[in-house]
């Protein structure tokens, strides 16, 4: 036996010794058992755990695409198609091919410019919108979704392929008062503004057919004043011929 090994048998010896001179007993340490072993190293994170988690799912970028897309639209369900990976292993960068189905939440309307509305005063004018997309209209949206790993979160910025044109706005986006075409409430305000204007129409004729029979009347006073006229100049040049 060497003599380096022989001085820590010793040493350990003596330790031992001390311990039981001064009363305290010499236990062995005691092993976990496995299952607090794993429950130890659920608690702690490991490498991978300490590193960036897990890609985006499906459910992870429908609801943020939510934030993304115009308001009247609803994201009914989303589908990664294909995930790249353009980072690195700690970093990050996912680049997510998806297709989403997304519909609309509400009718959507446009305004309607028609002649028998145009005479109408500002103060009694009303809106009259049409609808041009209604509620439950449905779209297969496809896009880019890039996932970068930041501040212990993704951050995911969205490119479209297909993203819906505008087209028409809600009701609440109209000024004023505002009857959707073919309600009861805008015939009865289209027949009212009919109405008006054929009255107008009348009126107007009246008071045209008026002042054509005024100038009429003006027009034979004229003459009848001329033809005396004429006659009296006739008959003093006769008295001045006897």
């Amino acid at each position: 036996m060497s003599k380096k090994l022989v001085c820590c048998v010793l040493s350990v010896t003596l330790m031992g010794l001390a311990q039981v001179s001064a009363g305290q007993q010499v236990t062995k340490p005691e092993q976990p058992s496995p299952e607090v072993l794993h429950k130890q190293l659920n608690k702690e994170p490991s490498r991978a755990r300490a590193g960036a988690p897990a890609q985006p799912d499906a459910e992870y970028l429908r609801d943020r695409l939510v934030f993304k897309l115009p308001p009247v639209w609803r994201v009914e369900s989303l589908e990664i198609v294909d995930t790249h990976n353009a980072g690195t292993a700690s970093a990050p960068v996912y680049n997510q091919s998806f297709e989403a189905q997304i519909s609309l939440k509400e009718n959507l309307y446009e305004a309607v410019e028609e002649d028998v509305y145009q005479s109408v005063p500002p103060e009694k004018k009303k809106r009259i919108v049409k609808p041009v997309a209604n509620e439950g209209d449905s779209k297969k949206l496809l896009g880019l979704a890039t996932a970068v790993y930041l501040n212990g979160q993704y951050n995911v910025f969205f490119e479209f392929e297909n993203l819906p044109a505008k087209k028409g706005r809600s009701l609440k986006d109209f000024d004023g008062d505002v009857l959707v075409k073919g309600s009861p409430e805008e015939r009865e305000y289209t027949e009212k503004l009919k109405h008006h204007k054929h009255e107008e129409h009348v009126a107007h004729e009246e008071e045209e057919a008026l002042e054509h029979e005024k100038a009429e009347a003006k027009a034979r006073k004229e003459a009848v004043k001329e033809a005396r006229k004429r006659a009296a100049e006739a008959e003093k040049a006769r008295k001045q011929a006897d």
